[in-house]
């Protein structure tokens, strides 16, 4: 069942600290700075990672990029003590100064760089379903050593820490693992994706070598460098360089 919840921004002292904190994620946030500061270890599941211990409820955490500047999609699940779980995600696309459900103003200046945020609280078989669906991936096999995962195209990752132990997978475009898993699973996601926007399926798109978002000769200095990650143990590395 769908719940509603309010989301209060964090205070820029908060910001600070996480900053001086080395921009460690803390799990979803709606704050944008925070956000910004923080996404690429929330991506890699880190929080859930150093979290992890014997004793703690399953959690789970999957990411869908969707071209970063269009649509990122979160979804965070956290196993509840009756055999059901609890399902926050979130839906990140451009801002839109005119959207009607995430107005600007002066209370909340930030508020078309927020996202869309729903909670629902997934029965016992929903749980199961979903987990099953997970596990369809190929998320239980060892990650894809030294896969790149590029923000201007399509990627998942899914992170989970269970029985007192963390593990991460990721797939990206193209690929025929991707082809393989991305709409499966967005398709067991959708009856309980209540952010009400609507999702931005896998498609072909350009990718230029990714040593040209670096070219530093653009008179504007405007151009925007997607972000870039690459597989590495049992998460993600975490550097942009000049490799294609």
């Amino acid at each position: 069942m769908p719940l509603k919840k309010s989301f209060p921004a964090f205070s820029a002292v908060a910001g600070a600290f996480f900053l001086l904190a080395g921009c460690a994620a803390v799990g979803p946030t709606d704050d944008p700075f925070l956000r910004s500061l923080t996404w690429q270890r929330y991506v890699g599941g880190d929080d859930i990672a150093r979290a992890c211990q014997a004793g703690q409820p399953e959690r789970y955490r999957l990411v869908y990029n969707a071209v970063e500047d269009e649509q990122r999609r979160t979804y965070d699940i956290s196993a509840m003590a009756d055999g059901g779980a609890m399902l926050e995600m979130q839906a990140i696309g451009r801002p839109n100064l005119n959207d009607p459900h995430n107005p600007i103003s002066v209370r909340d200046p930030l508020a078309p760089w927020r996202g869309q945020r729903a909670m629902y609280r997934l029965n016992e078989a929903e749980y199961a379903r979903l987990k099953q669906a997970i596990s369809a991936t190929g998320f239980e096999a060892p990650a894809p050593q030294d896969l790149f995962l590029r923000g201007d195209s399509f990627y998942w990752t899914a992170s989970a820490c269970r029985d007192g132990n963390f593990h991460f997978h990721a797939w990206a475009w193209p690929s025929a693992e991707f082809d393989r898993m991305a709409v499966p699973l967005l398709e067991a996601l959708q009856p309980f994706d209540k952010t009400g926007v609507a999702v931005r399926r896998p498609q072909q798109v350009p990718l230029p070598p990714y040593s040209s978002y670096l070219n530093t000769t653009d008179p504007s200095g405007s151009r925007s460098i997607p972000h870039r990650y690459q597989v590495h143990g049992n998460g993600l590395r975490y550097s942009q360089g000049t490799i294609n």
